[in-house]
């Protein structure tokens, strides 16, 4: 295998379960690519990574839902899927992402969604939505990318919009298991909370202004992967 491929299928890791939907039999066209990384990572995960949920009865089985989770290994997008096994996922992704041939072909085969940083990513944002108000789900990392501190507010933006329950999940284990910089994973463990849904008007606080909304939900999230980790 070149070494190309090699990077091309890491990056899958990440970023290989972009779908578009809500539950596997919901609102939107099945995806084969998705249906068949569903089949293929739950039981590797269950069985050669021993993947533990804490609490997977929070997740709800039905409704608008955007999930959000830490981000540390790209294992984490596989493990999200693994987790959420009742609901189809709609992933963000990384714009770049979709200029590497074999990336994104199959990002746009599971119906990706590509956000730039740093822009308004009006066109997936408004696609987010639309599954969001069929009661689909959308799943975010919120901090942008592996190993960053800083919580954007696309998500607690998405939650507010739509009227959305948000869940945040956090996983434990990736890292060790494939480390940022790592080619193969290694088996070990990995451990998933699920933290308490929350509304999306608890999620603006009472704030009527947009941007304050969003602001305070960020925080929010910020301490909901803090509270989940410690659960």
């Amino acid at each position: 295998m070149t070494e190309r491929a090699r990077r091309d299928l890491v990056d899958m890791l990440t970023f290989g379960i972009l779908p578009t939907s809500d539950r596997l039999d919901g609102h939107e066209p099945r995806l084969a690519p998705y249906t068949a990384t569903a089949l293929a990572v739950r039981p590797v995960f269950r069985s050669a990574f021993r993947l533990k949920v804490v609490a997977p009865e929070r997740i709800p089985a039905e409704g608008p839902l955007v999930v959000v989770a830490n981000h540390e290994s790209n294992l984490d997008g596989f493990v999200l899927i693994a987790v959420c096994s009742e609901r189809r996922l709609t992933f963000l992704s990384a714009a770049h992402l979709f200029e590497r041939p074999l990336i994104g072909r199959y990002l746009r085969g599971i119906g990706s969604l590509p956000v730039e940083e740093d822009q308004a990513n009006v066109s997936s944002f408004k696609k987010a939505l639309a599954i969001l108000a069929k009661g689909g789900t959308v799943a975010i990392f919120p901090q942008g990318g592996i190993d960053r501190d800083v919580i954007q507010g696309g998500a607690a933006y998405l939650a507010l919009k739509a009227n959305a329950a948000l869940v945040p999940l956090h996983l434990t284990g990736t890292r060790k298991a494939l480390p940022p910089d790592g080619k193969w994973p290694s088996l070990t463990r990995i451990t998933v909370r699920v933290g308490v849904p929350v509304p999306a008007l608890e999620i603006a606080d009472g704030s009527s202004n947009t941007s304050a909304a969003v602001a305070e939900g960020a925080r929010l999230i910020g301490r909901l992967l803090a509270e989940t980790r410690l659960a």
